[in-house]
Formats: C-alpha cells, structure tokens, sequence
C-alpha cells in the first residue's frame, strides 16, 4: 500500500489498522484451529467411536458448523455497518470462548455436534475481519490487502495443527480445547487497541448495500462456494486416507498434521503472489489443474505422494479466493458478509458430500470421492471462465471500439 502524499496520516492509520487486523486474524485462526489435526482422532478414542465413524462425525460438525456460519455471516456484516465492527468482533470472541470451554467437557459426540452448531453461530470473526480491511484499504488496493488477510488467516491455521498436535500428545485433547478458549480471552487487549479510520466521505461506500449490489455478487458468490468445496473436502478424510495407505495408528497424528500442515503453508505462500499476478485469464486453468491433481490423488499409493499433492493442490488454489472476494461491493459490510457466506457454505458442502460419497471407504468409493471433486473443480472453472474471462473479453472489444 503506497503512502498518499496529501494525506499521510490517513494512510498510516489505515496500514496500522491492517496490520492490527492482520495480527489478530493470525491469532483467531490459531485458536480456531487448534484440534484441526486431531478431531476425528478425539472422537474416536475420547468419545467411543470407530475411526471411520469419528470422520463421519467430523464432516458432520463440520457441515452444520459451516452452515450455520453461512447463514449468519450476512448477518454479521450487516451489524458490521450498524454498530461497528469492533463491537461485533468482541461479542462473537466471548460466543467462541463459550464454544471450546463447552467442547473441552463435552462426554458425547452429539455434544460436540451442538457446540461446533453454536460456533457456527458466533462464526462471524472472519467477516469481521474482512469488512475492517474492506473499509479500511483503498478499492485499488483491496484484492491485495485480502489476500494478506487469508494469507494471515490460513498461516494461522497452517502453524495451529502442528501445535496443536503437539498439545495433545503432552496434555492431552481436551486441555488443547480449553487453551484455544484461553487464546481467544487473550485476543481481547488487542482487539480494543485497533483504531478504525473515519469512512471516506464518498456516496458511493456510505450508501446502504442494496439488491443491486447482491446481484452484482452472485457470480463470485456461487463460485467461492465451489471454490471452497474443492479447498476443504478432504479435511476430515485425511486421517482415514493416511491410515489406508498404510500409516501406523500411533503415528497417524503425525501424518495428519504435516499433510494439514505443508497443504497451509503452500496455499499461505502463494496467495500474495498469486493474488497479485492473477488475471481473469488465468483463473480457469488454476481450476483445471487443480482438478487434476485432485483426481491424480485417488492414485497415490504411499503417504510421501499423499502430501505432495495436497503441496501443489494448495498452490494452485491459492490464488482465486481473493480475486473473488475482492468485488467492488464486498467494501461494504453486509456484502463482505455474503461474500464470506459463500466460503463457509462450501466448506459445508465440500467435506459432508466427501464423507458421504466415502461412506465405509470401501473401493471405489474413494475414487468416487475424489472424481467428483475433481468433476466440482472443473464446473468452478467454467463459471469462472463465463463470468470473469468472457466479461473482460468484452470489455476489451469496447475499448478497442
């Protein structure tokens, strides 16, 4: 973000704010994610479940979680605009330290379902993050910025299962929850530290979102739920996958948690650079090979290959979230929200129609599984292709008319 001559302190209070927000995504996404390296392996030996039950359960929690969130994210957004962001964020904070205090008890997976549903309704952190940035960063400057934002949110996922992994082999599953509820008190100090800047006095980003700027969103909208159907699917499979080709029980965690890991930090990696270099051209074949190297994944028969391409998997889908994200109406709260609904209703999707498809993991099935992902990537690409590719196409024969 460049400094604008004429007003410089302005523009250091906006970079102060977006470092703040960054700082804070970074922290949030590490409490959120804590037990994402060992859920299923906590429902399975904590709570009396099979291994493949366990990651029923978890794409379960995980549909109603997502979707709940889904239906609420608008929401957020648009209390986002009413009250401030700051009020909201420090509200749906105290709903997730709520949220793992009560998983860290729970005796039952039917309780761990109730509380991942009670976190998807307190769900509204990312989205209030995404509106701070939003309404902070210039509009030229905004695709850029959020790709910052997921950077800083997927490195804190990325980082959270490794330590998390490592909390649990020490003190155990349920301590680990009850240290992201802990986390999660601890955000608090900075969160009242963030200053917001004043808005620009400009018609254009104070007037209310109305039905003209959701219809100028339902391209991006139904391709970032698609999007992140292909990103999140494999979740919570990843253990049984591992486990079929042959890695030991007691090093599962272990191979969980690096697959999770290395996945992260290559999405992470490339989605500054990507974001930044990434042209409505180049969208569609990122989808495509993508979908490639999902389907190539039903036909890797060690742990080694595995992990490979979940590397080059989040690398290649790196770089489209936040092209998608950063629409000219998504500067506003309510449609930053909906735009945010689009993610968390994909990752609904993505890993209940995995673990449903996977059913016993009997073959084929996991073929099935990965084919039809595949299949998933390849629409995203032609919607891609239709509203994004073919619209700047046309954009380019009028100006050169």
């Amino acid at each position: 973000m460049e400094i604008d001559a004429r007003h410089p302190i302005r523009t250091i209070m906006r970079l102060d704010t977006v470092s703040a927000a960054l700082v804070v995504q970074f922290l949030v996404s590490v409490s959120f994610n804590l037990m994402g390296s060992f859920m299923p392996l906590f429902i399975s030996s904590e709570l009396n479940q099979t291994l493949i039950e366990a990651t029923g359960w978890t794409g379960t929690s995980s549909f109603i979680a997502s979707t709940i969130m889904a239906i609420t994210a608008p929401f957020w957004g648009m209390m986002c605009d009413r009250i401030g962001t700051k009020k909201v964020l420090l509200f749906v904070l105290a709903g997730n330290i709520v949220v793992y205090t009560g998983m860290t008890f729970s005796t039952d997976v039917i309780q761990i379902v109730f509380f991942r549903a009670l976190q998807g309704g307190f769900g509204g952190i990312s989205t209030v993050m995404f509106a701070i940035v939003a309404s902070t960063v210039k509009p030229q400057d905004l695709k850029q910025a959020l790709s910052y934002q997921m950077a800083a949110m997927t490195m804190g996922g990325l980082v959270s299962p490794g330590i998390g992994g490592a909390l649990a082999a020490v003190i155990g599953y349920r301590m680990t929850m009850l240290t992201s509820a802990v986390l999660f008190v601890l955000i608090f100090p900075l969160v009242l530290k963030i200053t917001l800047p004043p808005p620009a006095p400009k018609e254009s980003e104070t007037r209310s979102f109305n039905l003209t700027d959701f219809k100028s969103l339902i391209p991006d909208i139904a391709a970032l739920i698609l999007v992140y159907m292909c990103i999140s699917f494999l979740f919570p499979t990843i253990s049984w996958f591992l486990s079929s080709l042959g890695v030991p029980s007691d090093q599962l965690l272990l191979w969980t948690t690096a697959a999770t890991v290395l996945n992260g930090i290559a999405f992470a990696v490339a989605t500054p650079a990507m974001t930044k270099a990434m042209t409505n051209r180049l969208m569609p074949w990122l989808s495509v090979a993508a979908s490639v190297a999902i389907l190539a994944t039903a036909f890797v028969f060690n742990p080694l290959q595995f992990i490979a391409l979940r590397i080059i998997i989040g690398a290649l889908q790196a770089g489209i979230p936040a092209n998608l994200l950063g629409g000219k109406s998504g500067r506003k709260g309510t449609g930053m929200g909906f735009l945010n609904s689009a993610r968390f209703l994909g990752m609904a999707i993505g890993p209940i129609m995995a673990t449903t498809i996977l059913g016993d993991g009997v073959t084929p099935r996991p073929l099935y599984m990965f084919a039809t992902m595949a299949g998933i990537s390849l629409i995203t690409a032609g919607l891609i292709y239709m509203t994004h590719r073919k619209s700047e196409e046309k954009v380019a024969e009028e100006k050169a008319i």
